[in-house]
């Protein structure tokens, strides 16, 4: 009796992880979804200001990244492959990041972002729902957040990306 209450027990925990973790959507879902984006207001690495002002009136991707983020290395030619197959602002947010280490990244691997703001203490990643980094969105004309990306952004993004941004410039 004992050993039928182990045996059932195992069995249900197999079968619950299994059909839990074998689901096909992968994607956290925002509550940021069809929202304004949260206010901003950062310094960009040149020392002038990044704010809500500068999302707004053009669809643009904003990606949070950090030169101590792997995932954000390999993330960056696709962000520079994006860029030439729609010439698209992508506003970065530097998060938590130390801004020498910055520079040196950016000197190697060139710079994709039309404005880069630094997240030093990782409130304006807390404002968008960062979970983990690289993280994007995707922004209307009208400053409202319209797709997220979990995640480096990789050939599948892209073609997501580009379907997403045709169907906003209609």
């Amino acid at each position: 009796m004992k050993y039928t209450f182990l045996i059932i027990t195992t069995v249900f925990i197999f079968v619950f992880l299994f059909f839990g973790l074998n689901k096909n959507d992968k994607t956290l879902k925002s509550p940021l979804l069809d929202k304004p984006v949260p206010d901003i207001n950062l310094t960009s690495l040149k020392n002038d200001k990044m704010n809500n002002d500068d999302l707004k009136n053009e669809i643009l991707l904003v990606n949070f990244f950090a030169s101590w983020c792997v995932p954000c290395i390999v993330e960056h030619t696709f962000l520079f492959e994006l860029k030439k197959q729609k010439p698209i602002k992508i506003y970065g947010i530097n998060y938590k990041d130390d801004i020498k280490n910055l520079e040196i990244w950016l000197e190697k691997l060139g710079n994709p972002y039309h404005k880069i703001g630094i997240d030093k203490t990782g409130i304006t990643g807390i404002n968008w729902g960062v979970n983990g980094i690289p993280e994007s969105f995707l922004i209307d004309k009208n400053g409202v957040i319209k797709h997220k990306i979990n995640g480096v952004i990789d050939e599948k993004q892209i073609k997501i990306l580009l379907t997403k941004i045709e169907a906003l410039e209609k």
